[in-house]
């Protein structure tokens, strides 16, 4: 089991189970299957504290983390009430994707234009359907997450410099997160998607006909919307990386040239085609949201305390 199918499991332990009841019975499941393997080899029996006694001595990674589930109880159930919310909030998403999910199909094919898109296996239309619909609950649930991990978090901010933090994301971060991810979604979706898709179906020329399954298409037009969206967040991850001190405006102004050339980087691993002119519609864009971030970063930057 890989450390993130472990993770998923305590989340979903906690949100269904309670933290409270979580540990005892983690505890009370893994002694009933030490004392299976135990009678199976012809071993006698044990109790949970001599199983935990066994446990403690091999070092187990569960049992410690059993353990810092009995010591952060009374916090996980505020992460409880926390996950709750937000997984009723992807609920009533994915529920009015559901509804719509004709109409985001329609408006996601858009693009494509004139070319045919086709299904090949039997669940494939399915499939892409269900696609839609998790991605837009995931998209629109992700600020909400945000705002619960903001608010589980906020108590441990007690410093007036941390707490100003807290009140400027609070304010001014997620309004700025959902308009700039719609504005990356929009610049993919009217601006680079159309030039793009154009190239692919007319790459072969006359020899071949563009024929789309409509699984690929989504797999593909989704991953652009995406990932162009999050790479307009550019200016708050700059300004924050300000805001909490780790790099000043004066060296963010003065790595221009560097940021000139990774943005480069980051526009030819997101532009789906290899033409230059396709890699420069998302270059300068993403350079000059760089510029924009740095001047965030100078009104919003953490202002230098005074030596002496």
């Amino acid at each position: 089991m890989t450390s993130a199918n472990t993770l998923l499991i305590v989340f979903l332990g906690i949100i269904v189970i309670g933290p409270s009841k979580l540990p005892a019975g983690a505890e009370a499941l893994w002694l009933a299957l030490t004392n299976l393997s135990n009678a199976q080899r012809g071993l006698p029996e044990i109790n949970l504290e001599q199983a935990r006694r066994i446990w403690q001595a091999r070092r187990s990674p569960l049992f410690s983390l059993i353990n810092l589930l009995y010591a952060a109880a009374e916090h996980l159930e505020e992460l409880r009430r926390r996950l709750m919310w937000t997984a009723g909030a992807f609920l009533i998403a994915t529920i009015v994707a559901s509804i719509f999910a004709d109409q985001l199909l329609e408006i996601l094919r858009g693009p494509a234009g004139d070319i045919e898109l086709i299904f090949i296996r039997p669940p494939e239309m399915f499939l892409g359907y269900f696609n839609i619909v998790v991605t837009f609950g995931i998209l629109v649930t992700a600020p909400m997450a945000l705002y619960q991990i903001l608010l589980f978090i906020g108590p441990a901010f007690e410093s007036d410099s941390e707490r100003k933090v807290l009140r400027l994301m609070r304010w001014f971060g997620f309004p700025a997160v959902w308009i700039l991810f719609a504005g990356g979604v929009s610049f993919a979706y009217f601006a680079m998607l159309p030039v793009a898709l154009d190239y692919f179906a007319n790459f072969g020329g006359e020899a071949v006909a563009a024929q789309w399954t409509i699984s690929e298409y989504l797999k593909f037009v989704l991953n652009i919307l995406i990932w162009v969206g999050l790479s307009f967040e550019t200016p708050l991850f700059v300004m924050m990386l300000a805001r909490f001190g780790l790099v000043s405006p004066v060296t963010l102004r003065r790595g221009w040239r560097v940021a000139f050339v990774v943005t480069a980087v980051i526009a030819a691993v997101v532009t789906p085609t290899p033409d230059p002119l396709n890699m420069s519609i998302v270059w300068l864009p993403l350079f000059a949201l760089y510029l924009l971030g740095v001047l965030l970063a100078q009104i919003f930057g953490k202002t230098p305390e005074p030596s002496g």
